[in-house]
Parts: structure tokens; sequence; C-alpha cells
């Protein structure tokens, strides 16, 4: 109910009060459609349903050193309140957060609250607009801006321990043991080597604290860069990572491998890339299988999120895909398209019951078109197949048909 009250504030006082340099009220409301058969089975009829985000922001700089922004979200999918007379709790604090600008008079701004953390091309950390809900952090962030691009960061993920209040000494637990919590500590660093390269170094480390056979559940370190290649018409991007450390008692040796270049001309853009995920080697005493746990996964694996949990989608096998992309962007047209066209197969092969090795996950193509309504508003429809392999349908056998899937999408943002 306080979110709610606190949304109703935002919306009066964006009618009152002009908009400004200091005053910035902002809103979005995603309207999603969709029908579902992506379960390789073309004897049950496809699932059908809706999904809507709405938010709401306000923000306000003071004295060009304090900036505080707040944004209400409510995110539901049509049908789940049970009854037209009934409410649910979705109403939620989606970021919240407050930023000091040059704190000591140094090139640094300190950012502390609820936020989104989105890095590069968000392979590694993304909002995932896409999802109905979308991804934010509670933590703190520095940002240096000394030539180049810093930022430091250290996030929540989960916390077990609840708030006190009134300091009851025989509340708290003894003996002492680690607290159960999950947190992210990273850095981000971004240069331009040139007008036409920019490197990106970055790291970070995941603590569980959660106890597996006194070894804490997840203990992983992730080191990668990635370079943006901008040469006139063609442009690359190259992204490659490491994961070391363990998990419960495991050792983790894993690779993420990504390269892609692009040509534009006259409106027509055409792709081509390859990304590799480690899977498990057979025989392997180590933890193989790279995580790319805070992505927006949505955007590189296809359209029809087969392989946003990697590497559970994948059963450990690690993911290879080799796609092609064409879009079309006319000038001076509301209409837009795209082809996308994945070549999908796991990085290790995995046996099926008679001993022979199956590694080809299958062909997807994502076609997609856009039309822009008015400045901040775009509707968006789109559809895809999925052509199995024999790996595809070893993991969800007897199922073996083509999948598909199509939404139609409306973006309005204000």
């Amino acid at each position: 109910m306080k979110y709610l009250l606190i949304a109703l504030v935002v919306l009066f006082y964006s009618e009152i009060i002009p908009q400004n340099d200091d005053w910035k009220f902002s809103g979005q409301i995603q309207l999603r459609s969709e029908l579902d058969g992506r379960d390789f089975r073309h004897k049950t009829h496809p699932l059908t349903f809706a999904s809507l985000r709405t938010r709401v922001g306000v923000e306000k700089t003071f004295m060009d050193k304090l900036n505080f922004f707040v944004q209400i979200q409510d995110s539901r999918v049509f049908g789940e309140e049970g009854n037209t007379l009934t409410a649910i709790d979705n109403i939620d604090l989606h970021q919240g957060y407050v930023t000091l600008k040059q704190l000591f008079d140094w090139n640094m701004d300190v950012q502390g609250g609820r936020f989104e953390v989105v890095y590069g091309t968000e392979r590694f950390f993304g909002a995932v607009g896409w999802h109905y809900i979308g991804r934010a952090w509670d933590g703190v962030r520095f940002k240096f801006y000394p030539g180049f691009k810093l930022d430091l960061f250290a996030l929540t993920h989960t916390e077990s321990v609840s708030y006190i209040g009134n300091a009851t000494p025989g509340i708290y637990p003894f003996p002492q043991m680690s607290t159960p919590s999950y947190s992210v500590y990273g850095f981000w660093e971004s240069a331009n080597l040139s007008q036409s390269n920019q490197l990106d170094l970055f790291g970070y480390y995941e603590i569980n604290r959660t106890k597996v056979n006194d070894n804490p559940a997840l203990n992983r370190f992730t080191l990668g860069l990635n370079h943006f290649g901008n040469y006139g018409s063609l442009s690359t991007i190259l992204e490659a990572a490491y994961q070391l450390g363990s998990i419960g008692s495991f050792d983790v040796s894993a690779y993420l491998v990504t390269a892609q270049g692009s040509y534009q001309t006259n409106g027509f853009k055409f792709g081509l890339g390859a990304d590799l995920i480690s899977g498990m080697e057979p025989g392997s005493d180590k933890i193989n299988s790279f995580f790319p746990s805070f992505g927006t996964n949505h955007k590189f694996y296809g359209y029809m999120d087969y392989f946003i949990n990697i590497p559970n989608n994948t059963a450990g096998t690690g993911l290879n895909d080799f796609y092609l992309t064409f879009s079309l962007v006319p000038k001076e047209n509301k209409f837009s398209s795209s082809i996308d066209i994945h070549y999908f197969t796991s990085n290790t092969s995995l046996e099926n019951s008679a001993g022979e090795e199956k590694t080809i996950f299958g062909q997807e193509i994502d076609f997609t078109i856009k039309y822009n309504f008015i400045k901040g508003t775009t509707i968006t429809w789109g559809g895809s197949v999925f052509i199995p392999g024999e790996l595809m349908r070893l993991i969800f056998q007897p199922a073996n048909d083509v999948g598909f899937w199509s939404y139609v999408m409306i973006t309005a943002n204000i």
C-alpha cells in the first residue's frame, strides 16, 4: 500500500510541477501477449498468456551534487489475481537510490540503494528488460573517471538475516555461525583506446556463504574483457571471460568466448558471430560449465529462451551458438525488421542409452517487425521456430516436433 501511495504522489506532482533540469518524471508500460508452442509436441495446444509491467519514476538533482531517483513497479500476468474483486501485492521498489557526485571533490561518484547494473552488451551484467519483472540489485557502487571509467561495486544477491531493531542479546545465534548470504563484489573498467576502439576489463567475485560440507556453496571468480571496434560501416565485438574458484568442494575452470562482426549500409545490416560457452568435460574432476548468471541472456541465445539458464538448460554440456543476423531499418520509415538464424550445438557431447555421443541442439529462426508509433512507443511482433536436433530430442524425449512461439508487444515510455 505504501508503494501505491508513493506512485500516486509521483503522478500528482508530475502534473503540477513543470519539468526542468532538476525534476524528471518517467514512466513505462510494457504489455506483451504470447503464443507458446515450445514443448516440441504438436498434439498439444499452444499456451497463451499476457504479461504487464508498469513503472513510474521520479528523479531530482540537488545543487548538481546529489541525485535522487525512485522507480515504483507493478508486474503481473493477466488473470493471476484469480478474481476481479481481488488484488495481488506486486507493487515493489524496482529502483531507489542516491548518487553523491564528486564526493570529497574527487573524480568519484558514489551510488547507494537499489539500482540496475548494466555493462557492455549485457552479456555479463544486464537489466533483463525483456522480462516482465526485470533485474535490480541492492548495493553500493563507486564510479571513478580519471580519464577513463572505473566502477567498483558491492551487491547483495540474497540475505537471510532479518533486521534487528531492538538489541536483545538472547536472539543472536550462539555459537556464532557464518551468515548464509550471497554477495557479489567486482569492478568494470572502460577506456577508449582510440576513436575506433574501446576496451573493457572486468572481474567479479561471487560468494554464497551457505555451508556445503564445511565449504561455501559458491566461491567463484570471473575475469574477462570486451573489445568494441567501429570502423565505418564495419563493427566488431569480442568478449571473453574465465571462471575459477569452487562450488562446494569442486574446483571451477570454465570459459566463455564470443566474436561477432556486422556490416551496415543504406539501412541494411548484416552480421555473423559465434558464442562458445564451456561445458563439463567427460571424466573431469572440476566444474567446467560456465555460468552467465547475471546477463540478459534473451538477447543472445535465441529469442525462444531455451538457453537462458545455462548450464541447467544444456544438461551441463555448455553451448556453441553460430548465428547470422539480417536487419532492415529504412530511413524515414516507421517500420523495421530483422531475421536471426542460430545453429546450436553443445560444447561437450552427451551420450544416449546406446552410448552414442550427441551434440546438436538444433536450429532457431527469429523474425521480428517493429513499428515506431510515436517517440518512445513501439509495437513489436515476433515469430520464431526451433527445429530440434538429436541432443534436444534426447533431453526432451520423446518430444521431437518443431517448436514455435510468437508474441505482440507494446512498449510505451514517457
